[in-house]
Formats: structure tokens, C-alpha cells, sequence
């Protein structure tokens, strides 16, 4: 299962800011004064690959401080350039335009083995080749009069004979597509994976108090007094209510929910599509992971949120790298 972020920039799931409820989560601040004197609160806000996303973090020095923000940004960047759908020349558009990708940046080469890995490991609720079934969605909702309840049976049937990573082939030197009319999207991973590189850049710098958000949230340590970040995750009836406050601190945290990225007003489809049914996620409801990687988190959040709860904590139990998971209704 995954889910695309509409090229208008509001997330598929939430916005993160520093302060107060934008979307479907929000980071709490608390004071914005470190009680080492010596370290100064610093934050970064602008957008990857369209959602409104921040970095938050201490540092005794704001100028160089800033320096290694602007490094994250240029970082952001140039991996928008590899997974953005809404990029023309980015690499998976020509993936997707081609059929093949010769010579893959290793970025992309690892991101491709994750989502397969994992596609294995979630019996296929996660596959990054459900591209032809949101493409299927997006046609029947842009037309008038559209039924809300979605494309019709048979059309979603024809358009999952192009869905499988089985029928995508990796190696170092080329990424194909086995079958013709094949696509492929990284929007249930990217935003995990970029934000896990950032969060590593500044880990390398040296930086020990961080709360990086760029769709997923992803904590190096906690304040400098020692406490946890604070995350709050909404409600998805109202898509405001802070309705459960996470403490992180060197942990990652996604979340999914179909409330956040609706095809149409009226409709209660939305872009976490299941690539084995072809059918959407329950709407009212979220999924949130925690764990030691925001790409792992990410990828788990997505397949999880296409399940029943019971359901959804037995393949839970299964994967190790899950910390936590909280259902929201």
C-alpha cells in the first residue's frame, strides 16, 4: 500500500510544524530555552517533496549552526531531484517514462531494495508499483460527476495486472520494469528515507539534541535539560484535536491515515491504496509506528493502515524493527 502527496504540498498525512495544529500532526515545543546557556534553539522550516516540513535543534554556535542547515536543505534537494513524481527529469519519472533506469544513483538503488525487501516482508501490503492504481483513481475523479465510491471492479482489476515488484528487476546497473505499462512511486518511503538522511547528516556533525521533520519525524537525543521531544498526533475525525502525545528521543515516528489525502471532497477514497485489492484505506483512522528508523516507520505506518487493527498488530509482532504502534479513531 501507498500513498501519493498531492502536488499542491498538503501531505497525504499531516504537516509538522514547530508550533500549534496545521494538519493532521504537529510537534510540541515547550520552552524555547535550553538550560545549558551555552546551547541556542535553531529551526529550519520549509517543504520536502511537499509537505511543510521544520528542524529543530541546539547548538552553541547559530551561525555554523545554520551553516549545516543550509547543507541539509541543499541534501533535501537533490534527493527530491531522485523520488519526486512531480519532477519531470527526476529519476523515477524517467524510470516510470522509460520503463528502464540505467546507471541508478545508489540513493535510489537502496531505496528500490528497501521497498522491495519490505514488500516481502508486509505479504505485499507495501509495493511501490501501485503507480498505475492511483494513476486509475486520479482519472475517475477528475471527471465530472464521478461516482464517489471510485473507479469501477472491473477497472481496478485491469489496472492491478501492473502492480507486483516481482515483475520489477534490480541490479546495480539497472533498475526495469518486466512488464509494459508498469510504474512506481516512492511516496510511502521517501519521505521517511530523506528524513532519516538528514537526521544522519546532522548526527555526523555532531549535533546530539534534534528533532528533524520532513513528513516523518526523526529525534537525535532529546532537549539539552534532558527531556524528550514531544510529538502529538491528531484526531482523525477532525484532523486538529491532539487526541495522544508521544515522548521521542532517539526514535523515529510516521503516520498514515486516509483522512489526510481524500481523492475528492465527497468521496471517502483516498491515496493509501492497497496494491492486492486495489481498494483504500478506512478513512477515520491512523497509524502510527515508532522505531529506530523513520524509512522502516514509514514503510510499516502505510501496510499497517490498510489492515484491521487485530490484524494489524499480529504483522506488527512479526516485524522486529517495530517499536510501538498506535491506532488513532
Amino acid at each position: 500500500m501507498m500513498k501519493q502527496i498531492p502536488k499542491s504540498g498538503i501531505s497525504r498525512r499531516r504537516f509538522i510544524v514547530s508550533a500549534g495544529v496545521v494538519g493532521t500532526m504537529a510537534v510540541l515545543t515547550g520552552s524555547a530555552a535550553a538550560t545549558k546557556a551555552v546551547l541556542r534553539p535553531i529551526t529550519w522550516t520549509g517543504s520536502a517533496l511537499g509537505a511543510e516540513a521544520s528542524i529543530q535543534l541546539y547548538h552553541d554556535d547559530p551561525e555554523w549552526a545554520k551553516q549545516q542547515l543550509n547543507r541539509c536543505q541543499s541534501e533535501i534537494i537533490r534527493l527530491e531531484r531522485l523520488f519526486s513524481l512531480y519532477k519531470p527529469n527526476s529519476a523515477i519519472s524517467r524510470l516510470n517514462a522509460q520503463g528502464y533506469l540505467d546507471d541508478p544513483d545508489i540513493e535510489f538503488l537502496e531505496l528500490m531494495s528497501l521497498a522491495m525487501s519490505f514488500t516481502q516482508q508486509s505479504d505485499g501490503l507495501f509495493d511501490v508499483t501501485v503507480q498505475p492504481l492511483w494513476k486509475l483513481y486520479v482519472d475517475h475523479f477528475s471527471k465530472g460527476n464521478a461516482n464517489p465510491a471510485g473507479p469501477a471492479h472491473e477497472e481496478i482489476t485491469d489496472a492491478l495486472k501492473y502492480v507486483g515488484s516481482q515483475h520489477n528487476h534490480i541490479t546495480p546497473r539497472r533498475i526495469a520494469f518486466q512488464k509494459p505499462g508498469m510504474a512506481a512511486t516512492f511516496n510511502g518511503i521517501a519521505q521517511g528515507y530523506i528524513t532519516d538522511r538528514v537526521a544522519a547528516l546532522l548526527r555526523a556533525a555532531g549535533f546530539t539534541n534534534v528533532l528533524v521533520s520532513l513528513g516523518e519525524n526523526h529525534a537525535l537525543g532529546g532537549k539539552p535539560d534532558g527531556t524528550p521531544w514531544r510529538v502529538g498526533i491528531v484526531s482523525p475525525k477532525d484532523g486538529s484535536t491532539i487526541t495522544t502525545k508521544v515522548d521521542l528521543m532517539n526514535k523515529a515516528l510516521a503516520t498514515s491515515g486516509g483522512y489526510g489525502s481524500p481523492f475528492s471532497p465527497n468521496s471517502r477514497a483516498n491515496h493509501l491504496l492497497n496494491p492486492l485489492t486495489g481498494g483504500c484505506a478506512e478513512f477515520e483512522r491512523s497509524v502510527t509506528v515508532i522505531s529506530n528508523s523513520a524509512t522502516q516507520a514509514d514503510m510499516a505506518s502505510t501496510a499497517l493502515s490498510m489492515l484491521p487493527t487485530d490484524q494489524g498488530r499480529e504483522l506488527a509482532s512479526r516485524l522486529p524493527f517495530i517499536d510501538r504502534v498506535i491506532y488513532e479513531t
